[in-house]
């Protein structure tokens, strides 16, 4: 299918910050504007993770039920099941819940159903069973929240169920004693894209805060990231957020991991002792789990990732592996199958195939495939007698589990995501199924079947060097949410191409007028001999390093390759960010505005607007500036910005409505997005006024910024802590722990401490230094420095300026 290529207009001025203030590459700079970091601190936050921006789990509202139901089973040596599912995440989440519970003492059990035996999610039969073994709490991961019937049934027999899952909740909820579920509208917790594994380690984070002895307390979190981030990165969850957090210390983790199974694994597929990246475990060490619950069962997989034998641990890694060979065959055989279904007729709109002879465990993942190469949403059914079981894959756009809901009278049984999902049907319905879902599709526009490629960054073949890509490495790990970036370049010169692999299905080039960079393109080798004739070619890719021989060179990936490719530039605005004001924004540029200078009156003095002009507020007297309506100044009513920055109940404004800017602005940046909130709402009369005297102190708590004597104390603090015993805890202070969180993520950059779990109170270990530090080398550090700096130099100028009467551009006072 011919992909559109759709590039953003740079953020030209944004990128710029970023660049100056951060030191990165403007191609960085650019595709970090493009993704939503518009201020310098939000780009360092996502360019140095760190684990104690990891929220409490206690947040979740039911959390504290759940670990009170939990001590209580521990103080009565109650039997406790974790149940669990048959996929990466739900086998990581078992093995992390029974890991933790058995290592806290807990009388625990794991269990995860055999996908073509039961399926998926809870079921009546083993529920009965637990009962009858003695269990009195059950835990599900990964499953669970749309078990209503099941629920009941465990209840009215003596078991408490306790939910932990991520999936979409149903408008009924299960009667659980405790559900926790970050996408519940309730949940009270402030992330809602966590996987499944992430939600069971955050019941884990709950038992050892509550629970922890001195031999497993909060220090042993670290130990279960590498499970967490091999589960995040499986089930294709945004890795964004604490995901990203999770990954990235997970990744770190992996690569020193304590699970006997999991290095088995890493060396069987040849991963060990190697610097780990997210694709990889996503396409060489989740299969191989994956590959034992489509197959067969999941209790290989289980049993690898808990077994402490190393002889055992390797025979069930090559198991996993011969089992994920035969998965690839029945893979490949499926697929072949269903394209020549396809390629039947006309391609409709909504693809659904069916075969009685076709895998379950299996269909998703050629679902999968057929989305990539026909780029439709594809449903996939394995039939079983009158009974069928289907997965289904989308296209961006096209919410799979919306689309199924209308449907449902149809269906037996359904749940999932936007993008995947899973149900079960008769087979004699498929057909209906079939035509309702294209009929409900053609609600959709045309454009939606027309795939996009998104450009990050259009670049020049000479700027592609290895600075680049360590630059660009910065923003890994990449998966969903946070993709690799994607370069292209334009009529660059073709030196060479010729196929190559076992079969000659890759295209190897060589670009440049000395062939100076290389660039692979997988599967195409088919397109040999038309790319063959083309002197030069528009290639979008991604960039990684090609060793040979202890040579590192930096290679092109090619994503696609055309003789002229079809180019389609987007607006640079952000989707959520856009707001009824815009338009107003565009016609104000070229107003003039009239400053008001009201900086030495008095309140008293201030010419306030009469009673049928409104007045609107920049308020920058508090902790964060804030917008607000009123009628006059000691009308207290006001309307709060919603976290995009988009004004959620005010009007436009009107001819003749003033705008006010109360209080010394802390820094550059909150004087000129007042100045652009008001522009925006039609405001042309700004006045400056309450001006206080400029206060050092209350802009270094703005800029995040302290001084070297500040970080020398805290830092003996730690010195002192560390000699008593390392690692150690340390409880914050709510008085003073925004100091000392700044300063304990400066000194994590410099390397002098790791963080080993945690929340409010947090795990320790302090690493000597090897040589003298400079605090300049911690981009934290640095970058508040500088702008307490730009602050306070803007504040005293700002006191000082004198003001024009009129003015296109606020610069210019």
């Amino acid at each position: 299918m011919k992909k559109t290529w759709s590039i953003q207009q740079p953020f030209e001025r944004t990128s710029a910050t970023l660049c100056d203030s951060l030191g990165i590459s403007p191609v960085v700079a650019d595709i970090l504007a493009q993704r939503g970091f518009r201020r310098p601190e939000e780009a360092i936050e996502f360019l140095r993770p760190t684990l104690l921006n990891l929220f409490s789990p206690f947040c979740f509202r039911d959390m504290l039920s759940a670990v009170d139901r939990l001590s209580l089973a521990l103080e009565q040596k109650e039997k406790v099941l974790v149940y669990g599912d048959y996929d990466v995440d739900g086998v990581t989440s078992t093995t992390l819940l029974y890991k933790i519970l058995t290592d806290l003492g807990f009388k625990a059990v794991a269990y995860i159903p055999h996908r073509q035996d039961e399926g998926y999610g809870l079921h009546s039969e083993s529920i009965e069973r637990a009962a009858k073994s003695g269990v009195s709490v059950l835990i599900t991961v990964d499953c669970g929240i749309t078990a209503v019937s099941e629920v009941d049934l465990a209840r009215t027999l003596g078991i408490d169920v306790i939910i932990t899952d991520h999936h979409e909740p149903p408008e009924i909820l299960p009667k659980a004693f405790a559900i926790v579920n970050p996408k519940m509208e309730d949940s009270g917790y402030p992330f809602r894209d966590l996987a499944g594994v992430g939600v069971a380690f955050k019941l884990a984070q709950a038992l050892l805060q509550s629970l922890g002895t001195r031999e497993m307390g909060i220090h042993s979190e670290i130990e279960m990231l590498d499970l967490v981030a091999l589960g995040t990165i499986a089930d294709l969850v945004p890795l964004t957020g604490e995901n990203r957090i999770f990954v990235h210390y997970g990744l770190l983790q992996m690569e020193k991991t304590r699970h006997t199974g999991l290095e088995a694994l890493l060396e069987e597929c040849g991963l060990r002792q190697k610097t780990l990246k997210a694709g990889q475990i996503g396409f060489m060490v989740a299969p191989r789990i994956n590959a034992a619950g489509r197959m067969d069962s999941a209790k290989a997989g289980l049993e690898l990732l808990l077994t402490e034998d190393p002889a055992r641990a390797s025979e069930l890694a090559r198991l996993l592996t011969e089992e994920n060979l035969s998965r690839q065959e029945t893979e490949k055989e499926i697929l072949e199958e269903a394209i020549a279904l396809v390629e039947r007729g006309p391609l409709p709109r909504v693809l659904v195939l069916s075969s009685n002879h076709w895998h379950h465990g299996v269909i998703g993942i050629v679902a999968s495939r057929l989305v990539e190469r026909y780029y439709r949403p594809v449903f996939m059914i394995a039939e079983d007698g009158e009974e069928a079981k289907g997965s289904a894959r989308g296209i961006s756009g096209y919410p799979v589990l919306e689309q199924l809901t209308t449907q449902a009278h149809l269906l037996t049984k359904f749940g999932g995501h936007s993008q995947a999902a899973g149900f079960s049907l008769l087979t004699e319905d498929i057909e209906r199924l079939r035509a309702g879902l294209n009929e409900e599709a053609l609600v959709f526009e045309e454009s939606l079947y027309q795939e996009v490629l998104r450009i990050d960054r259009q670049v020049s073949l000479d700027t592609i060097t290895g600075d680049l890509l360590r630059d660009l490495e910065k923003m890994a790990p990449f998966g969903f949410g946070n993709p690799g970036p994607i370069l292209a370049c334009r009529e660059i010169p073709v030196h060479s191409v010729s196929a190559v692999g076992k079969e000659r299905s890759h295209l190897k080039f060589r670009f440049g007028s000395q062939g100076e960079k290389e660039g692979i393109a997988f599967r195409l080798g088919e397109h040999l001999n038309e790319l063959n004739r083309e002197k030069r070619l528009d290639v979008a890719f991604s960039l990684d390093w090609n060793t040979f021989r202890g040579r590192e060179d930096v290679q092109l990936m090619i994503k696609d390759i055309r003789a002229e490719a079809d180019w389609r530039e987007q607006s640079s605005l952000i989707g959520d960010c856009l707001n009824a004001y815009r338009e107003v924004a565009i016609a104000q540029d070229d107003a003039e505005v009239e400053w008001l200078d009201w900086r030495n009156l008095t309140r008293d003095e201030w010419p306030l607007p009469r009673a049928k002009e409104r007045l609107w507020v920049w308020d920058t007297t508090g902790s964060e500036p804030t917008l607000r309506q009123c009628n006059d100044f000691s009308d207290d009513s006001h309307t709060q910005e919603d976290p995009l920055g988009k004004p959620s109940n005010l009007k436009q404004g009107e001819d003749g409505d003033l705008g006010l800017i109360h209080g010394l602005p802390l820094t550059e940046e909150d004087f000129s997005e007042g100045v652009e909130k008001l522009r925006r709402l039609g405001i042309n009369r700004i006045a400056l006024a309450g001006f206080q005297s400029v206060n050092e102190e209350r802009i270094r708590l703005r800029c995040g910024s302290l001084t070297r004597e500040e970080l020398i104390r805290i830092y003996r603090d730690l010195l002192a802590k560390a000699k008593e015993g390392n690692p150690f805890h340390y409880r914050f202070n709510p008085e003073i722990s925004s100091n000392v969180r700044v300063a304990f993520k400066i000194f994590e950059e410099l390397g002098l401490i790791r963080c080993q779990g945690g929340t409010e109170e947090i795990s320790l270990e302090w690493v000597p230094a090897q040589s003298k530090l400079d605090l300049d080398s911690s981009l934290r550090y640095r970058f508040a420095n500088d702008w307490f700096n730009r602050a306070k130099k803007f504040q005293y100028g700002l006191l000082k300026a004198k003001l024009d009467k009129t003015s296109t551009n606020w610069n210019s006072l």
